[in-house]
């Protein structure tokens, strides 16, 4: 019997007109990209995505990117977990997502 860990680093992100959460698991990207897992409530019905889900991984990899490059890491997203019923600004992602990145390579200061 094998038991696995999977730790997911998560940073809500809340604006007047936005509200997202961003949750990152790092490992390997996948060759056919990173993984999406929908995170629902318990009484949550709706599984649809109510957001454009090609910008929110796009920042959130752009994130992650922008972390590495500044304290020289290598981090990558294996796993974005979405939350179907977000309503996110562009950009909000982004920034929940260096922020995350930052806290993993221990810059967080």
């Amino acid at each position: 019997m094998s038991i696995n860990e999977s730790t997911y680093y998560r940073r809500q992100h809340v604006t007047g007109p936005g509200c997202v959460l961003v949750s990152i698991k790092f490992g390997v990207t996948p060759e056919n990209g990173v993984l999406i897992v929908k995170r629902l409530g318990l009484n949550q019905k709706d599984a649809q995505i109510q957001f454009d889900l090609e910008r929110h991984i796009n920042e959130v990899i752009e994130g992650v990117q922008e972390a590495n490059h500044k304290y020289s890491g290598n981090l990558q997203v294996q796993e974005i977990e979405v939350a179907p019923n977000d309503y996110p600004q562009q950009g909000q992602a982004r920034y929940a997502a260096y922020q995350i990145a930052e806290y993993v390579l221990g810059k967080n200061i």
